[in-house]
């Protein structure tokens, strides 16, 4: 029985990113594109940025955010773009022809501190949720003296309220859960 892509749109924090959600997972970890990739191994995206207002695209598990030019309003295009991810999936263009293992990564393989482990715990089950609903993603980059270092990509990286985010939400919960041991969460 052949699949049936079905894509809506959602906005986002970023006035300049708008997610496009499957029914269907799309891919099984996350990347991020700031240009157009090899056809190859993702030929969608690379049709993505054929469209010339595409700026960066980001691909979730069952949704792609796509940053756009400053310069434009969603509504111009956010239909056409909807229907032509929605359209190429049901065709049969693939998203990836690649499968990536976030496990097999060079940070994955860096033993973790025990801290570590507790601020990705956190991350995972209270924090990440919902910064992927907001077309977002989070990395733990590391623990040093206190500092927390992350990563947002996706809609996340150059939004608007991302600095609260990253204070008021992230920063105060990891505080919240491990007092005594964070000062500071800054994004890398």
């Amino acid at each position: 029985m052949k699949k049936i892509y079905n894509i809506y749109s959602e906005y986002t924090p970023n006035p300049n990113v708008l997610k496009f959600v499957s029914n269907i997972d799309l891919f099984d970890s996350t990347k991020e594109f700031f240009e157009k990739p090899n056809q190859v191994e993702f030929p969608l995206i690379y049709s993505i940025f054929n469209f010339p207002f595409v700026v960066k695209v980001f691909l979730g598990k069952n949704y792609i955010s796509i940053e756009k030019t400053k310069n434009l309003d969603w509504i111009e295009f956010s239909s056409e773009i909807r229907t032509f991810i929605q359209q190429s999936l049901n065709d049969g263009i693939k998203v990836s022809t690649v499968k990536i293992n976030e496990n097999l990564s060079k940070k994955s393989l860096r033993t973790k501190t025990e801290i570590e482990q507790q601020i990705e715990k956190i991350i995972d089950k209270e924090i990440r949720p919902f910064i992927q609903m907001d077309g977002g993603e989070i990395e733990l980059i590391s623990f040093e003296n206190g500092i927390v270092k992350v990563t947002l990509k996706g809609a996340c990286r150059g939004c608007p309220s991302s600095v609260s985010t990253l204070k008021d939400g992230i920063e105060n919960r990891l505080k919240s859960v491990i007092p005594g041991k964070i000062k500071e969460v800054v994004s890398v």
